[in-house]
């Protein structure tokens, strides 16, 4: 686990391109030697003004890095303004990412607000891991039989969570293990 002070470490006006292009790679710097399956929480505590544009140059390019198989975090944003949330909303349709947020004024929060917008298999699937804490895609099968869906669609649906960063896995013998980055996931709209 990492907490990444935004004002502190960034701005606390985090505007334009420019700047969001600056800030990506030094996020990426500053978490270079992150032990990889980490939650990294960006706390934004402190910041007055978040754009789209610096949003669309520093979160997005750094939350596809984080998919990399030789990064491997899983962000989440924290102590988010309500003000600027509407540009993360705009930015996560644009580019077809979602983000979690947490809730609260913690900087370690147990729940968070899902940005962006999955697909009704999908968060039927995120309902499923987080309902059951931990799972695999031949024990959704077992467990929800009035789905009518095979291991295999499941464990692409949990896949494609993973790749999005809203769950986590572990490889145990055989089989990957997926459990939820945060114990709740409420859906935005």
């Amino acid at each position: 686990m990492m907490i990444v002070n935004m004002a502190e470490s960034m701005a606390e006006q985090l505007t334009g391109r420019v700047l969001g292009r600056e800030h990506f790679g030094k996020i990426c710097n500053l978490l270079a030697s992150t032990p990889m399956g980490s939650v990294v929480y960006f706390d934004f505590s402190g910041v007055e003004l978040v754009t789209g544009s610096w949003l669309n140059s520093m979160i997005v390019p750094f939350w596809r890095s984080t998919a990399d198989e030789h990064t491997n975090l899983f962000p989440i944003l924290c102590n988010a303004d309500a003000d600027w949330l509407d540009e993360l909303r705009l930015v996560a349709k644009w580019n077809h990412q979602c983000y979690l947020v947490g809730i609260g004024r913690s900087k370690e929060p147990r729940r968070a607000l899902l940005i962006g917008r999955l697909d009704p298999g999908q968060r039927t699937c995120l309902d499923a891991v987080t309902e059951a804490g931990e799972v695999t895609g031949a024990a959704l099968e077992r467990e929800r039989p009035d789905e009518g869906i095979r291991a295999t669609a499941w464990n692409n649906r949990l896949r494609d969570l993973f790749q999005k960063r809203l769950i986590q896995r572990e490889k145990r013998g055989r089989e990957q293990v997926y459990f939820p980055v945060v114990r709740e996931i409420e859906f935005d709209g």
